[in-house]
């Protein structure tokens, strides 16, 4: 973790736990911020325009696009025994990716209330 900035998550920490890629050691003091945190939660939403699980017979899957601080988004899906994903230069490019390549991997899935955006707010 690069740190705390003025008591909120720096920007490099905000992405790396969006991409899944903060160390596991420090993710539970993250979630504690986020949860307290409005500030730090408003952040990461700007990062992710887009987050969504589907709930599967394989158990959770998961789909996000996330704002890297090059100004390209990385689209990726994961779940039990399956992770991947795609950069993009546009929201609905990335959006469009992640709706298309989940029907693709589980075309019959039909939604249930469980299933819904990832987003804190």
């Amino acid at each position: 973790m690069q740190g705390i900035a003025g008591n909120h998550q720096t920007a490099a920490d905000l992405e790396s736990y969006s991409l899944g890629t903060l160390a596991l050691s420090l993710i539970s003091g993250f979630d504690q911020h986020l949860f307290v945190c409005h500030k730090c939660r408003a952040e990461l939403d700007a990062i992710e325009p887009y987050g969504f699980v589907h709930y599967t017979g394989d158990g959770p899957f998961y789909s996000r696009a996330t704002r890297l601080r090059t100004g390209m988004l990385f689209a990726r899906h994961w779940g039990r025994g399956l992770e991947g994903g795609l950069e993009f230069r546009t929201r609905e490019g990335a959006k469009s990716y992640l709706v298309q390549s989940f029907s693709l991997m589980f075309p019959d899935h039909a939604c249930t209330a469980g299933c819904g955006s990832t987003k804190y707010n």
